[in-house]
């Protein structure tokens, strides 16, 4: 589980990081509540929410209070350019009429809730961990807690193509042209993600 470590002149993220693990991709992997800012940014092009499936909330968004708090469970993709960057399975917990009804009612994305509440999340990192799917592809994992007055998120991503980070043929993500898209789409092909195991 990680530490953050501070003084007036000094500041620490203690974790224990897998030994493989770059910087860029702890960079990546400490993004608290902004992934799809930080990947739009990267990449140099907007990200798409795309929703997958879910579980409906567990109530009304105006009964949502900490003695009974309002629930959802649902899984997303994070697309650039139509591609898979990165697959999101979040378990939201509501406490405040106010945050339920931003996400369940006025379809706040979790990347945006934190900015629309004008918040800093509390952040904490997990689990990071490197796997190799049936294709030999490596993919990186992280489950962390983002949490704030009356949101709180439980999330757990997959990048199921870690070159996104090395510049291996996915820094042709934020160049235009039909050959960009072709060359994306195979670098991370829809079998990348399927196989990979959301825990």
């Amino acid at each position: 589980m990680s530490t953050d470590r501070f003084s007036p002149m000094e500041t620490f993220f203690d974790f224990s990081w897998p030994e493989t693990i770059t910087g860029l991709e702890r960079i990546a992997l400490t993004a608290t509540g902004n992934l799809q800012r930080f990947l739009s940014v990267y990449f140099g092009k907007p990200i798409r929410v795309e929703e997958i499936w879910e579980i409906p909330a567990s109530g009304h968004w105006t009964a949502a209070s900490p003695e009974h708090p309002v629930t959802k469970v649902r899984e997303v993709n994070l697309l650039c350019e139509g591609a898979v960057v990165c697959l999101c399975l979040s378990t939201i917990k509501m406490t405040t009429p106010e945050t339920a009804k931003l996400f369940l009612e006025d379809g706040v994305a979790v990347g945006q809730m934190y900015r629309t509440l004008g918040r800093v999340p509390t952040f904490t990192l997990t689990d990071v961990s490197v796997h190799e799917n049936l294709s030999g592809v490596e993919h990186l994992a992280r489950s962390y807690c983002l949490s704030t007055e009356g949101f709180e998120c439980e999330i757990r991503e997959i990048f199921p193509d870690r070159r996104i980070f090395t510049g291996e043929c996915w820094d042709r993500v934020a160049r235009n042209g039909e050959e960009t898209k072709t060359d994306t789409k195979t670098c991370t092909p829809p079998q990348a993600a399927n196989a990979v195991e959301v825990h």
